[in-house]
């Protein structure tokens, strides 16, 4: 990709290279596929109304992750701000889960790593979804959580360690 088009990036080229990070990052805060899909949303709807103002100091993917983190934490903060509507339970327990043909295929290894990145607390959970997962280097994730690098440093660090004790049996 040419510096013009980084400079002034197309919004569909946008949504290509990181829905799929945003909404990674978005399930793994929120918890919920459908919560994350709404994240994704509203975050390529807030880039591409807000690209106008973009300067282009640093690395427009700590950008983009920056808005999704942001949306990711203010639908956590709302969905436990409202009452728990019982219809909307109810529909969730009667309906199937995974087939036994993608259990199967997920496998107990993908369940429990599912499990020790969900124990993690949002901030340290955060940190490692975008280093090591996403893959954005210390110093971006540090400007998409508004951090210093130390500081995601020492979340990683937590959460590895984390996630060596919980996965321990699959380690050796």
């Amino acid at each position: 990709m040419s510096q013009r088009s980084v400079q002034n990036p197309e919004p569909d080229w946008l949504f290509d290279t990181f829905a799929d990070g945003v909404y990674t990052l978005a399930y793994r805060i929120t918890r919920d596929r459908h919560l994350a899909e709404d994240v994704v949303q509203e975050t390529f709807i807030k880039v591409i109304r807000s690209l106008v103002s973009y300067r282009g100091d640093g690395p427009i993917a700590a950008w983009i992750y920056r808005i999704g983190y942001r949306e990711a934490v203010a639908v956590t903060r709302r969905r436990r701000e409202d009452p728990l509507d019982p219809v909307a339970v109810a529909a969730e327990i009667d309906r199937p889960t995974e087939s036994v043909e993608e259990q199967v295929l997920a496998g107990e290894l993908v369940a429990r790593l599912d499990e020790a990145i969900n124990s993690l607390s949002e901030s340290v959970r955060a940190a490692f979804v975008l280093r090591d997962v996403e893959g954005l280097s210390t110093t971006e994730v540090a400007a998409v959580l508004e951090i210093s690098a130390s500081a995601v440093k020492m979340r990683l660090a937590r959460a590895r360690e984390s996630m060596r004790r919980q996965l321990e049996e699959y380690l050796t």
